[in-house]
């Protein structure tokens, strides 16, 4: 029953990040081994919707630590819970729930010991910024704590890069690119275990910051965004746009550029919103104004479609059969959808 709910879940889940997003790219798929323990190391933009691109696009079916605050109703738990989610505990969360997380290691432990992949976001916090943040030290804990129960155990590390064309709008292009394979044994010295996990944190760092857009110098981070994005680079395109900013290369004169938004788009924009209009009206005065990150507000607009857009057809359905029979009303409702997925499309179309 329970691979029967998670299957459930797994397929609206993707459809409706299929619908969200104009664009999903994966790169690198082939570098994820089958049948040995996995633990997936990932950049973290975009809260939820980080985990749950990786969880739907990828070959295994990993579990991933979340942050513990979202499992805020019984509802979400288990919603979370079919997802494979486990809550990780912050010093945001209060200092005494910092020791569930000794547990919540020794878990994560004991599923590469059978051989299961797991997801963590290794900086710890999630940012809109592009740049790869300093990591934690809590994911080599856990590798070294299945090291230690099983010394001959072969752990591979998979790097993440995360990509966004705009990570807070909507709607958005995203873009998966799995790293070559990391052995974590390479890096394991039982007799220096802080030489170790520094090691090991360095390499991921290493891989992560080639793997997405990284924009090292904090100081001139905003000048550097401002001209990237007023040249339309294409940040789908992570070893791209890096070279440019390592190079010091104006984009105006390289060719991964995007052309500029044509009038034709906007009006295929208006004509979402048009046909959307309640939908939009209650996520505008309602639901958006009540975010408070800027780094929810993709997350929770998607979760607002995942969880209501079912309803609004139901009632887009009930409304119609007033006037029409069943096969009119099915017609209509299939165009709508239908259009939406379209629009969708093409408004973000290179």
């Amino acid at each position: 029953m329970r691979r029967i709910g998670y299957l459930v879940i797994w397929v609206w889940i993707r459809t409706a990040l299929t619908f969200y997003f104009s664009k999903i790219k994966i790169e690198g798929s082939h570098n994820v081994p089958s049948g040995k323990p996995i633990m997936f190391l990932a950049n973290h933009q975009n809260a939820l919707l980080d985990a749950l691109l990786i969880a739907t696009h990828c070959k295994r079916k990993p579990y991933f630590l979340t942050r513990s605050d979202v499992f805020k109703t019984a509802l979400l738990k288990v919603f979370f819970g079919f997802l494979q989610m486990i809550p990780v505990y912050r010093i945001r969360d209060g200092k005494n729930s910092l020791a569930g997380n000794t547990a919540i290691f020794e878990r994560c432990a004991q599923l590469l010991g059978r051989g299961e992949a797991v997801l963590i976001f290794p900086e710890g916090n999630h940012s809109l910024k592009r740049r790869v943040r300093p990591l934690s030290k809590g994911f080599t804990r856990i590798l070294f704590l299945a090291l230690e129960s099983n010394p001959s155990m072969d752990i591979g590390i998979v790097p993440i890069g995360v990509n966004y064309a705009n990570a807070a709008k909507f709607p958005d292009k995203a873009a998966l690119y799995y790293g070559n394979e990391i052995r974590v044994r390479d890096f394991f010295d039982k007799k220096d275990m802080s030489g170790s996990a520094s090691r090991l944190k360095e390499e991921v760092y290493h891989h992560l910051k080639k793997l997405t857009t990284h924009i090292e110098e904090e100081s001139s981070y905003e000048e550097i965004v401002h001209t990237l994005d007023r040249a339309k680079i294409d940040y789908l395109d992570p070893a791209g746009v890096n070279r440019i900013i390592e190079e010091g290369t104006s984009p105006e004169n390289r060719k991964i550029g995007k052309g500029k938004v044509a009038l034709e788009k906007y009006i295929l924009r208006g004509a979402f919103s048009i046909l959307n209009f309640p939908m939009i009206i209650i996520w505008s005065i309602f639901i958006k104004p009540k975010v408070s990150e800027p780094e929810f507000l993709s997350t929770t607009r998607f979760m607002y479609a995942l969880l209501f857009y079912p309803f609004f057809y139901l009632l887009f359905i009930a409304g119609m059969l007033e006037f029409l029979n069943w096969p009119a009303t099915s017609i209509i409702c299939l165009a709508h959808l239908t259009l939406n997925i379209v629009l969708v499309k093409l408004s973000w179309e290179d």
